[in-house]
C-alpha cells in the first residue's frame, strides 16, 4: 500500500474503533441506568421460564427444609437450594429457582419467602413476578433501551465489541508504523506532537540526527492535503526525534508533515 491508501484506512480504523468504544460507553451506560431503575425484586418471565432468585433471612437456618414460599397463584413455585451469607453484608440469605409453570396466564403475581413458624416484624417486600405472553412483550418493558429495541442484554456488546476494539486500534498501531517507515525513507516525518506557545507553536516530529538534522536545521511544514504551511526551526533534537519553532497565525495540528528537502 501507498501512504494515501494507508492514510485511507487507518482513518476508517480509527473511526470504527471510536464508534466501537462510544458503543460500549453507551451500553455500560444503558445498563446501569436500567439496573438502578429496575427492583431487585422484580422478575420479568415467559411462561415455562425458570430464573435463580435468592433473597434475606431473619435468621440462619440449617437445612432447606426450614424455608417456605407463598405466592397468591399455584403456578409459581420456588425450588430452595442452600442458606448462604451475604458477599457484601455477611446477613443471613438464601438462594434457589424461581420457576413458572407453562400454563400460567400472564399477570403480574407476588411470592415471599419466609422461614416455617416464625413471623418477622420486618418482613423484606415480596417478590413481583410480571409474566409476558411472549417475548416480544418482555422486551418492550425492558428498562433498558438496547434490550428493548435491539432484544440483547447491554452486557452483551462489551463482549462483543472488546476484540474489535482491540483489533482495530492494533491495525491503526500497525499501519501508523508503517506509515512513519515510509515517510522516513522520503525524508519525512509526522508532526505528532503540537504545543501553542506565546507567538508561535513547538511541534515535534520523528527525524532526528540519524536522518541529518541538527541545532537550527530549518525543515519544511506542509499540511495533510500537501499544502506549504511555513518553515520550522529545530531547537532540540536527539538520534530520532527533534522539536522546532514555527511561527504562523494558522493553526498547527498532529498529523502535519515536516519534509527535510521538497
Amino acid at each position: 500500500m501507498n501512504l494515501a491508501q494507508i492514510s485511507i484506512w487507518r482513518n476508517f480504523l480509527g473511526k470504527v474503533g471510536a464508534a466501537c468504544c462510544f458503543l460500549v460507553f453507551f451500553a455500560l451506560l444503558d445498563g446501569l441506568v436500567a439496573r438502578f431503575r429496575e427492583p431487585a425484586n422484580v422478575f420479568r418471565m415467559l411462561p415455562g421460564e425458570s430464573a435463580e432468585i435468592n433473597g434475606p433471612l431473619e435468621a440462619a437456618i440449617k437445612d432447606v427444609s426450614e424455608l417456605r414460599f407463598e405466592a397468591n397463584s399455584p403456578q409459581l413455585k420456588v425450588s430452595f437450594e442452600a442458606g448462604h451469607k451475604g458477599y457484601f453484608l455477611g446477613g443471613d440469605m438464601w438462594r434457589g429457582r424461581l420457576i413458572v409453570s407453562p400454563q400460567i396466564p400472564p399477570g403480574e403475581y407476588t411470592l415471599s419467602v419466609s422461614i416455617k413458624g416464625k413471623t418477622s416484624p420486618r418482613p423484606p417486600p415480596p417478590y413481583r413476578i410480571m409474566v409476558y405472553p411472549d417475548t416480544l412483550t418482555r422486551l418492550q418493558s425492558s428498562k433498558s433501551l438496547i434490550q428493548r429495541y435491539a432484544g440483547h442484554s447491554p452486557w452483551e456488546v462489551p463482549v462483543l465489541l472488546l476484540p474489535v476494539i482491540l483489533l482495530t486500534f492494533a491495525s491503526v498501531f500497525f499501519l501508523s508504523q508503517k506509515t512513519e517507515r515510509l515517510l522516513e525513507q522520503m525524508g519525512q516525518a509526522e508532526v505528532y506532537r503540537v504545543a501553542k506557545r506565546e507567538g508561535d507553536y513547538l511541534v515535534s516530529f520523528g527525524l532526528g540526527t540519524a536522518h541529518g538534522v541538527h541545532l537550527g536545521s530549518r525543515l519544511a511544514l506542509f499540511d495533510e492535503s500537501g499544502q506549504l504551511v511555513g518553515t520550522v526551526e529545530v531547537e532540540e533534537t536527539s538520534e530520532t526525534d527533534s522539536s522546532a519553532r514555527v511561527s504562523t497565525d494558522r493553526e498547527i495540528r498532529p498529523g502535519y508533515i515536516v519534509c527535510l528537502d521538497r
